[in-house]
């Protein structure tokens, strides 16, 4: 899955200056995370979900999570590096499950990082497999 974050990842593997490109991937990805947390707020609200069908949801994944509480990190490791789950869907998901901020923003961080990151290698590694300079 791709969207406007993945085209500017490889938007700033574009630029002329390593130094510029490496600042720009790491407060992209910084802001990028940042704007995750409104979501992962969300799901920390999950009991006040309406529905019957949402509340056994929410109910279900915590029961999972409790049985195996490493599931919940890991899918969100996951997500962020392949955005699948949608990795908003992922943020919620975190809130829901009540993984803790700090695991929680250390672990987007890392898959954001990584697929940001090889993202902004993409045209440099490109050029290189083409002969350009």
């Amino acid at each position: 899955p791709t969207g406007t974050a993945e085209v500017a990842a490889v938007a700033i593997g574009l630029m002329a200056s390593p130094r510029l490109a490496a600042a720009m991937w790491v407060a992209f990805t910084v802001g990028h995370v940042v704007a995750k947390l409104p979501w992962y707020g969300l799901g920390l609200h999950g009991d006040r979900v309406a529905g019957a069908r949402a509340a056994r949801w929410v109910v279900k994944a915590r029961t999972l999570l409790g049985r195996r509480p490493q599931y919940g990190p890991a899918l969100l490791f996951v997500s962020a590096l392949t955005s699948i789950p949608p990795f908003h869907v992922a943020a919620i998901a975190a809130g829901l499950l009540r993984i803790a901020p700090t695991p929680f923003i250390a672990l987007c961080l890392a898959g954001r990082l990584i697929r940001f990151g090889l993202l902004a290698a993409s045209p440099g590694l490109l050029r290189a497999l083409l002969g350009g300079t």
